[in-house]
């Protein structure tokens, strides 16, 4: 072997030794990077924990379904003249309003936030605010939840509130639910996009009530005038139709179900597009809609009088069933 291989050859082994070598000192570095990780992850989770147990103390509350939960309630009671309106705007969460006595409002709402940590909850809980304010003899309630600060945060906001019998109401909500009862308002509107809309024990000259995804249900209904519409949701009606009264119910993938008290006077048209459509009072100059062009799919269609016919009931749904029911007897 000449000197000039022989060179090559030892330089050739040189280069494995430090590559082996740094290769070493790399798989050694990772894992004391990793080691580093792991130890620096323990120490955030001890110190997420204390600082959970601590936020625990101070609100009093634990973990709830792997989240902390904070909670406040705000209360207030203001001035809402006769025939006043209370006009209440939420993002996320139920609304119960009930009728009573005097001329105040009396308006409890209970903040609640979830979040990863006790602490997180703890921070972002004042964040949202109850804003009250007294305009005219009218009330308007806001919620304000601050966008940007929420990130992995889960915040509602429920209310309770106790009002006038004879106020009117402007209802609004992203997702829960409202419950009203017992009131005698002159108008009375509600739209949420993901909750239900319950009604009982209510006189109102109008009704305007929308949901996308909920369900409509009026009960013990005593109302000149209504508009009740929903996308996805059920709709039922149960109540007293006036006579010269106009009443709208619609819903594109729900059911209708219709339950007049007394003795009811309807002018009544109904149509569903794949649904069923029947009728427990006997129709008074019964009428088919004409067939359409052949080949198409044909309505569901019932129209007729029940009474006097004072009042003009309209109700269509495109895959639901419509019914008109008579009360059950006591």
């Amino acid at each position: 072997m000449s000197g000039t291989t022989r060179g090559i050859a030892v330089l050739l082994m040189c280069v494995a030794c430090a590559s082996r070598v740094a290769a070493q000192a790399t798989d050694n570095l990772e894992a004391r990077g990793e080691r580093q990780r792991v130890f620096k992850l323990q120490q955030a989770e001890a110190k997420a924990a204390a600082a959970q147990r601590r936020a625990g103390a101070r609100i009093g509350r634990g973990r709830i379904g792997g989240q902390a939960e904070a909670s406040e309630t705000v209360s207030r009671t203001v001035r809402l003249e006769p025939g006043g309106t209370f006009d209440l705007s939420n993002a996320v969460g139920d609304v119960t309003i009930t009728g009573g006595s005097g001329s105040e409002a009396n308006i409890k709402a209970i903040k609640t936030v979830r979040a990863i940590s006790g602490e997180r909850a703890h921070v972002v809980l004042p964040m949202i605010r109850v804003e009250i304010a007294e305009r005219g003899g009218n009330v308007e309630v806001r919620t304000v939840h601050p966008a940007r600060a929420m990130g992995r945060v889960d915040a509602t906001v429920d209310y309770v509130v106790t009002l006038p019998e004879n106020a009117n109401l402007i209802l609004r909500s992203t997702s829960g639910n409202f419950t009203v009862q017992r009131m005698a308002s002159d108008e009375l509107s509600a739209n949420t996009v993901s909750g239900n809309v319950t009604l009982s024990d209510l006189k109102s000259r109008l009704l305007d009530l929308h949901s996308v995804m909920g369900n409509l249900l009026l009960r013990d209904i005593d109302a000149r005038r209504a508009l009740v519409q929903s996308t996805a949701g059920n709709v039922e009606y149960a109540g007293r139709f006036q006579r010269t009264g106009r009443y709208q119910l619609q819903t594109h993938g729900g059911n209708i179900r219709v339950t007049p008290s007394g003795n009811p006077g309807l002018d009544l048209d109904a149509m569903t597009y794949s649904g069923d459509v029947r009728s427990d009072f006997v129709l008074r100059g019964l009428r088919e809609r004409p067939a359409g062009p052949r080949g198409a799919r044909a309505q569901k269609f019932l129209r007729g009088t029940v009474g006097d016919a004072g009042a003009m009931l309209t109700m269509s749904s495109f895959s639901g069933n419509i019914v008109l029911v008579k009360p059950e007897t006591p």
